[in-house]
């Protein structure tokens, strides 16, 4: 309990997919029967979309207030403090708190918490002698129910753990330390729980044999003057004396709230390792404020029953935590507060219970329920969520991008990291090079002034209108345009009808500030690299930084593009005045960008030269605003490559997300092409429309360094290889070509970059993948940014993820010729020496569109596995045509994925634009 009666106190993918589409079914982790398809929930209520997102670990299913003022049999429903499944009555159940000389109980809310509803007479509780506790007597706030049907129920007042018979009667009671108690200078001295603040969270792990108990508050004596934030969990185990049934205390765990006003409400047991912790606090002004972690390290944790003050204990002593979303975050979903009721989001309420109703151990469908108090201001409400509780390496294990573009403070040179607050840190520094930095300037001006030519400075340029969309940080507006018009549609209409639960997730979700939390996306954050290198943007004055003093203008000339709104009424901003203390050094976007495009790349390599060279155009649309320098993209794309270096680097992450995406995207795109008559395969759809020649991408702006119109596969090629280097030298003189120096060795090719191409080549080993990128890369040339880039400056993968691998009978790669209109690996004949391979970029050929043969000599690719080995100079196997095959390409590349890959091991925050 934390609000007083006016207001109290003040999986992974299966089940997300499945919760998402039907709201939330009705199993439970640990023998609960088969889900049930739930309905849609009916008003008061909605249901959620996919992208209808928290966090990136937490998803919206819906919620319902279907339980909110019911009466049955004339006693009114209310108070709910906890929810457990109860598979002998086939329902979920939660505990009356207290509510006077009402007595407690349990309700029986039904099967289905899209819908819940009381489906019976309410379970009295008594005590040992038969009389009826009521709310004088207990506060029952935490409910579990052990495996031989028992309740097991906390109370706040004293508080107690109480074991209730199927009758309602106490059968007995759990030992708890008389240090928890509240206390009390009479009966409870040695107490040192404050009252109401004591056992609110309890659950019991899926096996069934440990039980955990959370303290909502600090022990007095766990508590400093600049530390509150400790929680005792007690730990209790059946499997200690071999009797079961026969609970225990076996140890005291640690563990801190985010801030010193939350109580742990709830927890629910996701292992004997680790439980789900529902953390919440109420404020007068702005309402509740709800965290929903996961904390981990029950079973190797160590008990801290000795230690007497957890203030002064080491970070050590407590549980691991995570956050997985502040809910306060959430999508509203047109939920409303009631009269009187101030909430920061009207979907939030007094959340105290909480039930995991499917998992896997790696993702659960959450209901959690809220206690209304009876009071008139709050509402009895069930919020159901979709939650990816996996422990990914690859969110540990950051990559670190000051050190990855730290070759940038050999060009320009920050005094001092910027202070967020501190405006007086901004932008101060010395110039390094000032050869390389007239020639960003000159770029962005000219690449700037290139896209205004024929603006009347009132309607923006179709290439300006364009960039204003791209600065408006969504893939689902971006990604759709690299598949063409017709692949692209279908794509736009998957993301808006929830159709690519999976894709979503990955590229476009956002929560209800519109702050992107997809996995892969936004999986990378600029902030920490932007205060560190404390870069002015181009239109800012650059006196402080240096410029003037090294003969160079204080500012850019740029053309500024004004707000524009488009045919739908959206409007677009370039935002210029929020970001003149906003580091330009790397590009925000031009990350976001690249991520996205980069890893729609992998998943569909099919289109690989396509979407890269969309997403090349993304990043370059912030100079088009002239909001960036040329080094910024740079700096960006290097950004985008690594983020998914490290997703597809990690073995889980992979087999949970990214395969599952694949099989979700190609089987949508399949589906939709048969349905319009284009073949029943992604290949063949590819072909009747052209998506990879010159019915597919195509963009006809041009600049200074982008020289040719994108109409095809090669020309889509070219640009994005014209943005690897904007045309810089280690002189920083432009060049019409790229630098030819020395070759990029296999050495050189970054640890786990090899990885991009596994669904391109799943039938390559590591090794092979390795030497694709090698022959496809950059030359070795020292060009701003490349030395600290542990090769990622280098990486070319729009020749790589487009090519024709040639292997000799021992599988050495023999050459390497990009631009096909598929990727495929062929084995060579006896007398074939690889002589058509190149150790630098290929000349691309043109993709294939509607009207054209195939230049590549093969049948393209199809809804599977994009290029397996064949015998035979110039032939290459079709893809694969079945949902099996695509499965089997799941299995394939995990299995080389795992015996090949390093994890790619960096550090960083999230993204900031």
């Amino acid at each position: 309990m934390l609000e007083n009666r006016e207001s109290r106190h003040a999986r992974r993918w299966v089940v997300a997919i499945a919760a998402a589409a039907v709201c939330v079914t009705t199993i439970n982790v640990g023998a609960i029967p088969a889900a049930q398809a739930a309905e849609t929930n009916t008003v008061p209520g909605a249901v959620a979309a996919p992208s209808d997102a928290c966090s990136a670990d937490v998803s919206m299913a819906g919620y319902t207030d279907a339980l909110d003022n019911v009466s049955y049999k004339n006693e009114k429903v209310g108070g709910l403090s906890s929810l457990a499944w109860d598979q002998q009555s086939d329902s979920y159940v939660s505990s009356l708190d207290n509510n006077g000389d009402t007595t407690a109980r349990i309700w029986f809310l039904g099967n289905d918490m899209s819908k819940p509803a009381i489906t019976r007479d309410p379970l009295i509780l008594k005590d040992q002698s038969g009389t009826a506790y009521t709310g004088n007597t207990s506060d029952n706030e935490g409910l579990a129910v052990l495996p031989d049907g028992d309740y097991l129920v906390s109370s706040e007042t004293e508080p107690s753990i109480r074991i209730f018979g199927r009758d309602g009667v106490q059968k007995s009671e759990l030992a708890v330390p008389d240090r928890f108690r509240v206390h009390n200078d009479s009966t409870a001295p040695s107490g040192e729980a404050s009252n109401n603040l004591t056992l609110e969270g309890l659950t019991i792990s899926p096996a069934g044999h440990q039980i955990v108990a959370a303290m909502e508050g600090t022990l007095s004596g766990d508590a400093s003057s600049s530390d509150t934030l400790s929680r005792r969990f007690l730990v209790y185990r059946d499997d200690l004396s071999g009797a079961q049934g026969q609970w225990k205390l076996s140890k005291q765990v640690a563990f801190k709230v985010a801030d010193s006003a939350k109580g742990v409400s709830e927890i629910a047991a996701l292992s004997d390792d680790s439980v789900l912790v529902l953390q919440r606090s109420f404020s007068k002004t702005s309402g509740n404020d709800v965290i929903l972690s996961k904390a981990s390290g029950l079973s190797s944790e160590v008990d801290v029953s000795s230690v007497s003050n957890l203030s002064a204990a080491p970070s050590t002593d407590f549980l691991a935590s995570r956050t997985l979303a502040n809910l306060t975050n959430c999508k509203t979903l047109g939920a409303t507060a009631k009269a009187g009721a101030t909430q920061k989001n009207p979907l939030m309420d007094n959340y105290e219970g909480m039930a995991i109703t499917n998992g896997d151990g790696d993702s659960a469908a959450l209901s959690i329920i809220s206690d209304n108090n009876f009071g008139a201001t709050q509402t009895t409400r069930v919020l159901n969520l979709n939650i990816d509780t996996a422990d990914y390496e690859s969110d540990g294990n950051q990559p670190d991008l000051v050190s990855l573009l730290g070759d940038f403070s050999s060009l320009w040179k920050a005094s001092t990291p910027f202070v967020s607050g501190d405006l007086s840190t901004f932008g101060k520094g010395v110039v390094g090079n000032a050869s390389v930095l007239r020639h960003n300037d000159e770029l962005t001006s000219a690449i700037n002034k290139a896209a205004a030519k024929g603006s009347d400075g009132t309607n923006p340029t179709a290439q300006q209108q364009r960039a204003l969309i791209d600065s408006d940080y969504k893939l689902g507006e971006t990604l759709p345009d690299s598949l063409g018009p017709v692949l692209g549609k279908y794509l736009s209409q998957g993301i808006a009808d929830g159709s690519l639960p999976i894709f979503t997730k990955l590229f476009t979700q956002t929560n209800q500030t519109g702050y992107g939390v997809s996995t892969l996306g936004d999986y990378l954050s600029t902030s920490k690299a932007k205060n560190t290198f404390n870069h002015p943007r181009p239109y800012v004055d650059r006196t402080n930084a240096g410029y003037p003093a090294a003969g160079l203008d204080a500012t850019v000339d740029i053309v500024k593009v004004p707000v524009w709104t488009d045919s739908n009424g959206s409007k677009h901003d370039p935002s210029y005045d929020s970001m003149v203390t906003s580091g330009s050094f790397p590009s925000g976007h031009t990350t976001y960008a690249t991520s996205g495009a980069v890893g729609l790349a992998t998943l569909l390599p099919e289109l690989a030269p396509e979407i890269l060279a969309r997403g090349s155009e993304a990043g370059n649309n912030r100079i088009v605003l002239g909001v960036h320098y040329p080094l910024d993209i740079i700096g960006g794309r290097i950004d985008g490559d690594v983020a998914n270096v490290a997703r597809w680097s990690d073995p889980t992450f992979v087999k949970d997300q990214l395969q599952p995406a694949r099989q979700e995207l190609v089987a949508y795109l399949s589906k939709q092409c048969a349905a319009s008559g284009y073949g029943s395969t992604l290949a063949q759809c590819i072909e009747a429309t052209g998506a990879n020649g010159a019915n597919g991408y195509t963009n006809a702006f041009v600049d200074p360094v982008s020289t040719q119109a994108v109409t095809d596969r090669s020309s889509a090629i070219k640009a994005y290889q014209s943005r690897m280097t904007y045309g810089f030298t280690a002189s920083g003189n432009q060049t019409t070509a790229l630098q030819k120096a020395v070759s990029t060795s296999v050495e050189q090719v970054p640890q786990g970059a090899e990885n991009l191409l596994t669904v391109a080549y799943p039938t390559l080993t590591s090794a092979q993948r390795r030497e694709v990128l090698a022959k496809t890369a950059l030359p070795v040339s020292g060009n701003p940014l490349q030395s600290s880039s542990q090769g990622y400056y280098n990486l070319d993968l729009a020749s790589a993820m487009s090519a024709k691998v040639t292997l000799d009978s021992k599988g050495n790669v023999l050459s390497v010729t990009a631009g096909q209109s598929v990727p495929s690996v062929v084995k060579a004949s006896s007398n074939d020496t690889g002589n058509g391979g190149s150790n630098s970029p290929s000349t691309p050929n043109p993709g294939k569109s509607a009207k054209q043969g195939n230049p590549s000599g093969g049948k393209g690719g199809n809804s599977g596995t994009p290029a397996h080995v064949s015998t035979g100079k110039e032939s290459s196997t079709p893809l694969a045509k079945t949902g099996s095959d695509v499965l089997a390409l799941g299995t394939v590349s995990i299995v080389i994925l795992l015996m090949g890959a390093s994890l790619v091991v960096m550090r960083i925050r999230r993204r900031n634009s």
